[in-house]
């Protein structure tokens, strides 16, 4: 009896070890999907909003372009970065961000990226480091030998979501135009500190940017669906269904639909239409926000899903 009673044991305990393995492997999975998922929503604000977010910022000097965020290293290792900038005087802003504070490990794989890009491409760099999450004081030097590594913390948590939102409310009621740089920072509201409820967040942001005057439709259309992205991954579902039932917000997928028309690839407005969604349908947001700015990566998802 005994010998049956440990092999029962025995087995009850290899189960319990599978079961919590399965569990910590979702929940890597989950974590890995919710990353991807604001960092496409960054890049994309990045992408079409850089000269309004950089003053937000407090950063200096004016952008030129874009620059690439991919190089193969001599080893045939990939290094994939968040997000380059050109400014008019020649050198790079390289943004990178964490929900996450990596600590050494992150300044090191940051240090790897500028040491390459800037020995390939003959520019100097600077990376900024965008921490969300509840990263306060993230650790953003490191001491190697003779060498100190550097990077430029820009913590979300110590803007306020309250008093910004307070801000252009106030403008609103005194009927005055906004302007993008009013507007832009609106998008990462979810990402800043305050006591706003997000869902409250949400609402409220959706509904200055709905009734704002002065600034474009595609740029309202970009913003919405920026905001969409980021309520998409912070609220809970119920949320989300009841602040669409408020402030009748649009489908995820019309907002989309606009930008595509607004890209204007040669490929056809309905064909981008039906590719944005289906990533918008199947939550694909990292490729949704890499087609709106790279023809060719549009182009091998249009072959990829048969859209012709």
């Amino acid at each position: 009896m005994k010998k049956r009673k440990k092999k029962r044991t025995r087995t009850k305990d290899k189960v319990g070890i599978e079961s919590r393995a399965r569990t910590k492997d979702q929940n890597r999975c989950e974590e890995s999907a919710i990353q991807k998922h604001e960092d496409a929503a960054l890049k994309t604000v990045l992408g079409y909003f850089a000269d309004e977010l950089l003053p937000y910022f407090g950063i200096k000097g004016e952008v030129k372009g874009y620059a690439p965020t991919e190089i193969i290293h001599l080893e045939l290792k990939r290094l994939l970065q968040d997000f380059n900038l050109i400014m008019s005087d020649g050198s790079w802003k390289h943004f990178e961000f964490q929900s996450k504070n990596e600590g050494t490990k992150g300044l090191r794989r940051f240090r790897s990226y500028e040491a390459v890009m800037s020995q390939h491409y003959k520019v100097p760099i600077t990376t900024y480091v965008l921490y969300s999450g509840n990263i306060r004081k993230p650790m953003t030097e490191l001491q190697e030998g003779e060498n100190t590594y550097r990077v430029v913390p820009i913590i979300m948590r110590d803007k306020n979501a309250d008093e910004l939102i307070g801000k252009l409310i106030e403008k609103a009621e005194a009927g005055k135009d906004f302007t993008r740089s009013d507007l832009v920072p609106l998008s990462l509201c979810l990402l800043m500190g305050g006591r706003m409820p997000l869902a409250d967040r949400v609402k409220a942001a959706f509904e200055i940017i709905q009734e704002a005057k002065g600034v474009s439709a595609e740029d309202i259309a970009r913003l919405e669906a920026v905001l969409y992205v980021m309520a998409d991954k912070f609220l809970k579902r119920e949320e989300m269904e009841r602040i669409k039932e408020e402030i009748g917000m649009m489908k995820l997928t019309q907002m989309m639909v606009e930008m595509g028309r607004e890209e204007g690839r040669s490929e056809g407005v309905d064909q981008v239409n039906r590719l944005y969604r289906r990533l918008v349908d199947e939550k694909k947001y990292e490729d949704w926000e890499r087609s709106t700015r790279d023809g060719e990566y549009q182009k091998y998802l249009f072959e990829k899903y048969s859209i012709l």
